[in-house]
């Protein structure tokens, strides 16, 4: 290998090293204060911008944080509202009884 090669090698293998660095993170959001999550949610549009709900299950001192955009609560609480829907399916048998 000449000269030329190592160096091409090598600089192509910095370039390599120096675009994964940059690469960003993926934001932990419930990690963030409310005053950071301003702060990211400023000028963003509403369906973008991210809002958390603490919840603690009963019994249990320990809440859990759920950070997502307003557009995932929106599709999150469909499909709950859709399964909740879906469980409560009358009883047809017991009106067609009574006829």
């Amino acid at each position: 290998m000449n000269i030329v090669n190592i160096r091409t090698l090598l600089s192509s293998a910095a370039a390599a090293l120096l675009l994964a660095s940059c690469a960003s993170q993926p934001v932990n959001f419930a990690s963030l204060t409310p005053l950071e999550l301003e702060d990211y949610n400023r000028g963003k549009p509403v369906l973008k911008q991210v809002y958390c709900q603490e919840e603690r299950k009963i019994g249990s001192h320990i809440r859990k944080r759920w950070c997502r955009t307003v557009e995932d609560w929106v599709e999150h609480n469909t499909r709950t509202a859709l399964a909740l829907d879906a469980m409560n399916v009358p009883n047809y048998s017991a009106i067609r009884s009574r006829d």
